[in-house]
């Protein structure tokens, strides 16, 4: 059969018997599509302002967790400085009402004073005081979750809804978490967000005008448009239960954990609603909006309408085009099919002469007389472009190869001390780089730097920064002068954003003592056999390269005991995450070293190498991997 009798006997008689069915279907199922897909989207927008109350939660906690990591770190016994660290995290963040950090009785003050101090909100004023049992005894009475809840489970809280009558004196929810002073309970930190503040402080922002509700895991109100029903239970065996079940199973769906809609045939009012809910991950309570079904399917009915008009009209036209070219373009075509099989065959010296047709037609005929030129240029190329790959390839395996060579490769003389190094770039370059050198006065110096990505121009970078220190420590000059000329050098080398975390000690074996600076690079960890512990230092300044008015110094002094160790990585060992997206952190680091004290520089390397890749799994490297081990081993050059 010709194309054109094919295309109006496959095109139009089929169009034409399958519309006659579709078009008494049209309005349903249209109807229906939408319908589903604004429920889709409705439901999309509830986890969406889910997950942004989340992050209101999760950053007014992350003030009290940065309060709580800091207390632990360096304990803080002014009460001054305390009020002040509790100024701080009240304007940190409008949604915080208050703030508190409560004593366990015995440690800060005696053990029969309750000590408690508190800064809240009072008007555009901060108020300050201290909750004693005059106010009330938060330390015996168990209803106050905020001091006995992070306390026993020894980790950040979030409290049910409750009135802090004679403290903050508003309706509020606590967040709660411990500071330890080592591994004992040293007190708790608190951040209070008040309820009824909800919608101003964040609701308003995101929500404009549908009202929300937010409930707890047991259906408490945590927040509702009318104040009076905040911190009241829905009562799901009372007279809800026995009028409207219905009712009952929707709310046990939105504080069930997780994400869907609902509708049910009218709540307080008799017209039908829709409820759409999520899930508050890092309070574990539920956010559901509710509106009106005419208003959530107003767009339906809008959608339905025009989608059938635009059915109708579409079909009318696709019949008379189809009709009218149906001629033109099955001439050209068949054509157009008798050259291209001969192009299948391998024939690519095919022309097509004889169509001259405008438009697509004869930009098809065109198209077909340069293709076989297209294609053996086409093929020229990829030839071209595989043999510069491979240049490519052997340039960047030189490269390595010269990066490579500039790590030492040998282990100075230094009697009483093991030394070790490895490296190991993402690419076939890195930024990493180690080194170590014995000075003229007999000290050896050991630096390790990262510049900021991987690949050629951070190995580049690497290699200048290598060769400013091999030329600037001979000069016996203080570590602080030199380490201040090296970044002088490197702010003047590199181009803007670009820096480098730089570490440097010098060590004198005959004393036993080093002086360490730390540019940016952290944390640097320090094993003590005394106390068979590993301590960790944060960075004595900024990176290199950011300023060249920094001023470095004075250094860290670190003398060594027999069987101490100084370990030096850089950032690709404890940022490299698994499958799950988890980090393998410092702390597991830590346990590594802390394990392998007793064996050999190297080899305590190894260790470390091997506990990563394990933690990570198929998870490929995306950061280059730098250390060094220096170990004390014995009492030679002891004075």
């Amino acid at each position: 059969m010709k194309l054109r009798r094919k295309m109006l006997v496959w095109i139009v008689l089929p169009t034409l018997t399958i519309y006659v069915v579709v078009l008494g279907i049209t309005m349903t199922r249209l109807s229906e599509s939408a319908r589903l897909e604004t429920e889709q989207r409705m439901s999309r927008l509830a986890a969406n302002y889910a997950a942004r109350f989340d992050a209101a939660f999760r950053a007014a906690a992350a003030v009290a967790d940065t309060t709580a990591r800091q207390l632990t770190r360096s304990p803080v016994e002014s009460e001054d400085a305390i009020f002040d660290i509790l100024r701080g995290n009240v304007e940190h963040d409008p949604l915080i009402h208050g703030a508190a950090m409560a004593f366990e009785p015995g440690t800060l003050k005696p053990a029969d004073v309750l000590y408690a101090p508190y800064v809240h909100r009072n008007g555009d004023q901060l108020a300050q005081m201290n909750i004693t049992r005059d106010i009330y005894d938060w330390y015996r009475d168990d209803q106050w979750q905020w001091w006995h809840l992070p306390k026993k489970m020894r980790r950040g809280v979030w409290t049910a809804p409750y009135f802090d009558d004679g403290a903050g004196s508003v309706l509020m929810t606590t967040y709660a978490t411990p500071f330890f002073n080592g591994d004992a309970f040293h007190g708790v930190t608190t951040v209070d967000i008040m309820l009824p503040n909800l919608r101003e402080k964040i609701g308003r922002e995101i929500l404009g005008r549908p009202e929300f509700v937010i409930l707890t895991d047991d259906a408490q109100y945590v927040y509702h448009p009318k104040k009076e029903l905040i911190m009241t239970f829905i009562d799901f065996d009372g007279e809800l239960a026995l009028s409207r079940p219905d009712l009952v199973d929707v709310v046990r769906d939105i504080i069930s954990g997780e994400a869907g809609v609902a509708t049910v045939d009218g709540w307080d009012t008799p017209e039908p609603q829709s409820i759409f809910y999520a899930p508050i991950a890092s309070t574990g309570w539920a956010f559901a909006i509710r509106l009106p079904q005419r208003e959530v399917l107003a767009t339906v009915r809008q959608n339905t309408i025009t989608a059938v008009t635009a059915l109708a009209a579409t079909l009318a036209l696709i019949v008379g085009c189809i009709w009218f070219i149906s001629g033109r373009i099955t001439r050209p075509i068949e054509k157009l099919r008798a050259k291209a099989l001969e192009i299948a065959g391998g024939h690519l010296e095919v022309r097509v002469d004889d169509i001259h047709e405008k438009g697509e037609i004869g930009d098809l005929a065109d198209s077909f007389n340069t293709m076989t030129a297209d294609l053996r240029s086409h093929i020229e190329r990829l030839a071209s472009e595989e043999a510069a790959r491979a240049k490519m390839e052997r340039d960047l395996n030189l490269a390595r190869d010269i990066q490579q060579g500039l790590l030492p490769r040998e282990v100075p003389p230094l009697p009483g001390y093991d030394l070790a190094g490895w490296s190991q770039p993402a690419d076939q370059t890195g930024g990493d780089y180690y080194d170590w050198q014995l000075l003229p006065n007999g000290r050896l110096a050991v630096s390790l730097a990262d510049v900021t990505g991987h690949g050629i121009g951070p190995a580049l970078v690497t290699a200048v920064c290598r060769a400013y220190g091999r030329a600037s420590f001979p000069s016996q000059e203080a570590l602080a002068v030199l380490m201040n000329r090296i970044n002088d050098l490197l702010h003047e080398d590199l181009e803007l954003g670009r820096f480098v975390t730089f570490v440097a000690g010098f060590l004198d074996a005959s004393t036993h003592r080093m002086d360490l600076l730390s540019a940016g690079h952290g944390p640097l960890l320090l094993f003590t056999a005394a106390d068979q512990r590993v301590q960790a230092f944060d960075a004595h300044g900024i990176p290199m390269g950011l300023d060249s008015d920094v001023g470095y110094g004075p250094p860290q002094v670190i003398e060594f005991a027999h069987g101490d160790m100084l370990v030096l990585m850089t950032d690709g060992f404890f940022e490299w995450a698994n499958a799950q997206g988890e980090q393998y952190g410092v702390e597991r680091l830590i346990d590594v070293i802390g394990a392998s004290h007793d064996r050999a520089a190297e080899e305590i390397i190894e260790r470390m190498v091997t506990s990563v890749r394990a933690f990570v799994g198929d998870v490929e490297q995306d950061d280059d991997l730098t250390a060094v081990v220096l170990k004390r081993t014995s009492d030679a050059h002891t004075e």
